[in-house]
């Protein structure tokens, strides 16, 4: 890798610090199209219900909204309802009784990517309007939050949970990047240890003269990444949990059993979340029992084990993000979404593990193989990652067409930006790639040629952690088909 190469890989993680800062205030999900009664109206009937028209339908379990009067009380709503077709509209029948004066209404709503957006509008009734109460009533029973129509959704309306707009934490918040940016490199060093085990260890084996303890090191390394990875999303799981709950519920009641039961059992996200978590803990019995050498037939349904649940969790980020909320080809959306999440593991993760178990393994043995068995590896990983690479390449032109939706979309909209930063410095990735298959690794053979490989590679990874960054951001960004 030369100073030149270096030198751009270190502006790129420069820049997209930069633009991550600028587009880290632009996160924001749905739309209120419209609403009865509309923002800003003087009316002179009091109204009977709220309705609000979403730009994309929202999930009954996230969903609320609040009604507070000319006295800053909150008003009785009855439980909601949703109603149109395609069915984006909550409707919230008004309970309590109504006087003349200003009223402000407060909605939170999240879709099937479990991301929440929330807001407010205000109207006012004027005076003498038809259907006004006499004098202002106790509110019994009831709150200033309408409630969804389960019971066990019910909990989840608290208006002490309802945060305000200008304060919330929500999934652009740095915090939640940050979950996610944990979640996808832990993602990407699992499925990569099993990407690296099962394709790369494979080519190798078919080299001539590639020995049995080469193997076996760099298997047992990359069961010990593959581990280490199940741990991380352990801790990426849970933190994604107590990250969703504060955006939906606020501070105060993030830690409220009742509601984080309700948004896991009554939301897609919550769903999601559950099998995700289910199969992080099976992974993490398959490296457990992948990494006992000394029984090789548990060794063998450990990493069968955590083959499958490599393979299952790669799909799970579809689960929540746009490819769950998108309006058209949401099925086939999902599919392509796994199929990135596969294809960037089986590149950068396994280069990762290449880096990190297998050219540590290669250096391990004899000095006079050394060299020669960090070219055998480095031979067996660049048909793997042209594969995975056209596999990323693939499954994200389908994802740009589908959220995207138009070429203009890409520079005139925040997440089109960041689709294109996020090509530009996997560019960078793919740049260094071809220098080394076309540069290093005709030279592989000696200890020289090894450092230098290992040195590029690093570089690699280290760009590809920034990938992992503006990909945090870029699922939490409205696309241009949300607007």
């Amino acid at each position: 890798m030369n100073a030149h190469s270096r030198r751009l890989a270190a502006a790129a993680v420069l820049a997209a610090g930069l633009l991550l800062f600028h587009f880290g205030s632009a996160v924001a999900h749905g739309v209120l199209r419209s609403s009865n009664p509309a923002s800003g109206a003087h009316l002179r009937a009091a109204p009977t219900e709220l309705r609000l028209t979403f730009s994309e339908a929202p999930e009954m379990g996230m969903a609320r909204i609040g009604l507070t009067g000319p006295d800053g009380r909150g008003i009785a709503l009855g439980a909601l309802s949703i109603a149109g077709d395609p069915r984006m509209t909550l409707v919230a029948p008004i309970a309590g009784r109504l006087v003349e004066g200003p009223y402000t209404v407060t909605w939170q709503v999240a879709g099937a990517d479990g991301h929440p957006v929330r807001g407010d509008f205000r109207f006012v009734i004027a005076p003498g309007a038809a259907g006004l109460a006499d004098a202002v009533q106790p509110q019994a029973g009831g709150g200033p939050l309408a409630p969804a129509p389960r019971d066990s959704t019910a909990a989840h309306h608290n208006p002490v949970s309802m945060p305000t707009s200008a304060t919330a934490f929500d999934s652009g918040s740095a915090g939640y990047v940050a979950v996610r940016w944990l979640l996808y490199s832990g993602l990407l060093a699992l499925i990569g240890a099993v990407a690296f085990r099962t394709v790369v260890l494979a080519l190798l084996r078919r080299r001539p003269g590639v020995g049995i303890e080469q193997i076996a090191q760099s298997t047992s390394r990359a069961a010990r990444i593959g581990a280490l990875a199940a741990w991380v999303l352990v801790v990426a799981v849970i933190g994604r949990l107590f990250a969703q709950s504060i955006a939906l519920h606020g501070s105060r009641g993030a830690t409220d059993l009742a509601l984080v039961r309700s948004m896991l059992a009554s939301t897609s996200w919550g769903r999601g979340w559950i099998v995700q978590a289910a199969t992080v803990m099976v992974a993490l019995v398959g490296f457990h029992l992948a990494r006992q050498a000394g029984s090789r037939s548990r060794s063998r349904m450990g990493w069968t084990i955590a083959t499958v649940a490599a393979l299952v969790l790669a799909f799970t980020p579809g689960l929540a993000s746009h490819a769950a909320a998108s309006p058209r080809l949401r099925g086939l959306a999902m599919v392509i979404d796994g199929l990135h999440v596969l294809g960037a593991a089986g590149w950068l993760g396994s280069l990762m593990v290449v880096v990190f178990a297998g050219i540590p393994a290669a250096l391990s043995l004899t000095s006079e193989r050394r060299g020669p068995a960090v070219a055998d590896l480095i031979n067996a990983f660049s048909p793997t990652a042209l594969f995975f690479a056209g596999l990323v390449a693939v499954s994200g032109v389908f994802a740009a067409w589908l959220h995207v939706g138009s070429i203009s979309g890409l520079w005139q909209s925040t997440y089109g930006q960041l689709v294109l930063l996020k090509v530009g410095i996997l560019s960078i990735v793919a740049l260094t790639g071809a220098y080394n298959w076309l540069r290093v690794r005709p030279a592989l053979g000696d200890i020289e040629g090894a450092t230098r490989i290992t040195r590029s590679a690093t570089v690699e990874v280290a760009v590809a952690v920034v990938v992992l960054i503006v990909t945090a951001v870029l699922v939490a960004t409205p696309t241009p088909m949300d607007m």
